[in-house]
């Protein structure tokens, strides 16, 4: 991981992000790829993320350290404006994977996708083929596998020489991982992505385009997930709003102790 010094960035919660539209962001993406100069991790930030960012130091640093940070949630665009620091707008894979996929295939550039429970991954990636015959999938497995296995995947994955990794294991867990590996997987781009292999397997359904547009998609996952989500997303928006409520008039929270 390399910060670049000529990003352009805004600093929202006090979070170093970069300010990308969607097509910024997959011209850099596949910039990166091409390059293929040293791995590049990229990772996302919404309401959730940012709650996690002040109570987990080690997820904390990897955010701070990684290539690139954007804006995947609506709530975090709209609390960048509210407090000075704006964003252009969300930048949600969800929306362009497809669209990206096809972008990489134009360059030649391979996808390994991991994530999800098994054989969801597989599914993503066969339902993206069907729409992007010319799209190279360097290849697919599950995100659920025990420590001591974690060795021989690496090396799975280095065997296949991608240019582009997605990892979809969820949040700290797959920082975590891409940022402990990120020399050894040999990726010129590591991707954190979330459950986005659920949405395009048809595991599990999107909210419709009139929610994320207005910001309420989290209310649709809730609705669909509502035993897995509450927490997250009624009392975690709740500490999200304070959180932006107490930055902007000037009492952020107590500063990680960051070595």
């Amino acid at each position: 991981m390399n910060r670049q010094n000529n990003r352009n960035t805004a600093r929202p919660f006090g979070i170093v992000m970069d300010c990308l539209n969607t097509e910024e962001f997959i011209q850099q993406t596949i910039h990166w790829a091409r390059e293929k100069s040293q791995p590049r991790l990229i990772v996302y930030l919404n309401a959730h993320c940012i709650n996690l960012y002040f109570r987990d130091d080690v997820y904390a640093r990897i955010v701070d350290a990684a290539d690139c940070v954007y804006a995947d949630g609506q709530a975090v665009v709209w609390a960048s404006t509210f407090l000075g620091q704006p964003l252009p707008e969300r930048v949600n894979a969800g929306d362009f994977l497809e669209a990206f996929c096809e972008r990489c295939a134009e360059e030649n550039l391979s996808i390994y996708f991991l994530g999800s429970a098994a054989g969801v991954a597989e599914k993503a990636a066969e339902n993206l083929k069907k729409n992007c015959p010319a799209m190279k999938v360097a290849g697919c497995h599950s995100g659920y596998f025990k420590p001591d296995e974690a060795e021989a995947l690496v090396q799975k994955i280095k065997e296949t020489h991608p240019d582009i990794l997605l990892i979809g294991m969820g949040v700290p867990l797959q920082e975590k991982f891409a940022a402990a590996r990120l020399s050894e997987l040999a990726a010129p781009v590591i991707w954190c992505v979330g459950a986005l292999f659920e949405y395009y397997a048809g595991v599990t359904p999107r909210a419709p385009r009139w929610m994320r547009t207005c910001g309420l998609e989290w209310l649709f996952r809730l609705i669909v997930e509502p035993r897995r989500m509450w927490r997250r997303y009624i009392l975690g928006n709740a500490a999200f709003l304070i959180k932006t409520v107490r930055f902007r008039f000037g009492k952020p929270p107590s500063p990680k102790v960051k070595p």
